[in-house]
C-alpha cells in the first residue's frame, strides 16, 4: 500500500492492530508513526519503543502477550535497520490478532528488497497494513516541510523553504532539523537567513558545487568537504547532479519551444527570480548532444555506486565527474 492509500484509511477510522512502515523516505517513516501513536491517543505508559540493536524477542513479545487490567493498552514500537527474523516477526503480529489491547508499530530502515519477504505477514487477515514510501517529488516534499513548519510554529517563506531543501539534496529530514534550529530566531525566516544561517555554518552548497563543476572550475576542494566534511553519500551527490542537469534541459527545451523561460511552467513551481534566471542562462550554454553525454555519465555512476561493493565510491566518483567536465 502506498502512504495515501494508508492516510484514507486513518481518516476512515481503521487502524490496523499491525503496521509496516519501509522504503526510501525516514521522514515520512517516523512522520506515519507519530500519525499512528497520535490517532490511538498513545499515553507514554502504553507504549514500549525498541531502536536498532536494542531489539529483544522475548521482551517484545512478552510486552504484547500481558492482558490489560484496567483498559490500557500495549503499543510496541521498533525501529531497526536489519529485517526481524519471519518466524519472531509473524509470532508479533499474531500476538497482537490475538490480544485486544496489543499494537505494534515497525518502522524498518534497511534494504526495500529485504522487506519484500516482510509484507506477506502484515496483511488484512491479521488486521495488518504495510506501507511502502517513496521519495516525495518536489512540491509533495515542500508541502511536507510547510505542514512541519505549521506545526512547530515556525515562520518561513516558501522560496527559503524551497533553497533549504535544495541545499540539502533534497533530504527531508535534515531540513525538519533544521526547521527546529531556525525556530530559535523567534521570527520569518527568508531567504537571505538561509544564505547566512546555513551555509555560514562552512558547509558546501551543493548548488554552488555543481555550479562549479558545469562551468569546469576545481571541484576537487568542495568535493573532500562534501563527503568527508558534510558526510554527504556519494550516491546522493549523482543524484543532485542528476536532478540539477535534468532541470537544465527541461530550461533549455523550453527556452528553444518559446523563446523565454517560466520556471514554474517549466519545473511546476516557482523558483527565486535569481535563481531562475541563472538556471536559464546556464542552459542554453550546452548543446543537446552534451546533455545526452552528461545524463549517460551519471547513471553510469549511480548504476556501479549503487551495483559494486568492492568500489572505493569516493574515487570513483570523483574520477566520473572529472571525465563529465571532458564533455563541456
Amino acid at each position: 500500500m502506498y502512504r495515501k492509500e494508508f492516510e484514507n484509511t486513518l481518516k476512515a477510522g481503521q487502524i490496523p492492530k499491525s503496521t509496516l512502515l519501509y522504503g526510501a523516505c525516514s521522514y515520512q517513516n517516523t512522520l506515519l508513526s507519530n500519525t499512528l501513536l497520535t490517532l490511538l491517543n498513545a499515553t507514554t505508559e502504553e507504549k514500549f519503543s525498541m531502536y536498532y540493536d536494542e531489539y529483544h524477542y522475548s521482551t517484545a513479545k512478552n510486552f504484547l502477550s500481558q492482558s490489560s487490567l484496567f483498559g490500557d493498552r500495549n503499543i510496541l514500537i521498533i525501529k531497526t535497520e536489519k529485517a526481524l527474523p519471519s518466524k519472531e516477526l509473524e509470532v508479533l503480529v499474531e500476538l497482537c490478532v490475538k490480544n485486544d489491547s496489543s499494537y505494534f508499530i515497525y518502522q524498518y530502515f534497511g534494504e526495500d528488497k529485504k522487506a519484500t519477504p516482510m509484507t506477506k505477514l502484515f496483511e488484512k487477515k491479521n488486521q495488518a497494513l504495510f506501507v511502502r514510501l517513496f521519495k516525495a517529488d518536489f512540491n509533495e516534499a515542500i508541502h511536507l516541510l510547510e505542514q512541519h513548519a505549521r506545526t512547530i510554529g515556525l515562520h518561513i517563506d516558501r522560496y527559503a523553504l524551497q533553497h533549504l531543501y535544495m541545499i540539502h539534496s533534497e533530504d527531508l529530514s535534515l531540513c525538519v532539523n533544521e526547521c527546529e534550529k531556525l525556530l530559535i530566531l523567534n521570527k520569518e525566516i527568508q531567504l537571505h537567513d538561509i544564505n547566512a544561517l546555513v551555509y555560514g555554518l562552512g558547509s558546501v552548497s551543493m548548488d554552488s558545487f555543481i555550479a562549479k563543476l558545469l562551468e569546469k572550475k576545481d571541484i576537487k576542494e568542495e568535493f573532500e568537504r562534501l563527503v568527508e566534511g558534510d558526510g554527504v553519500e556519494e550516491i546522493r551527490i549523482v543524484n543532485a547532479i542528476e536532478t540539477y542537469v535534468s532541470q537544465l534541459f527541461l530550461f533549455h527545451s523550453y527556452i528553444k519551444l518559446n523563446g523565454s523561460f517560466d520556471a514554474k511552467a517549466i519545473l511546476g513551481y516557482p523558483l527565486p527570480p535569481q535563481l531562475a534566471a541563472q538556471r536559464s542562462q546556464h542552459s542554453i550554454k550546452i548543446d543537446l548532444p552534451t546533455y545526452n553525454l552528461l545524463l549517460k555519465t551519471l547513471l553510469e555512476a549511480e548504476y556501479y555506486l549503487k551495483k559494486t561493493n568492492s568500489l572505493e565510491k569516493t574515487s570513483y566518483l570523483l574520477s566520473s565527474l572529472i571525465k563529465l567536465q571532458s564533455y563541456l
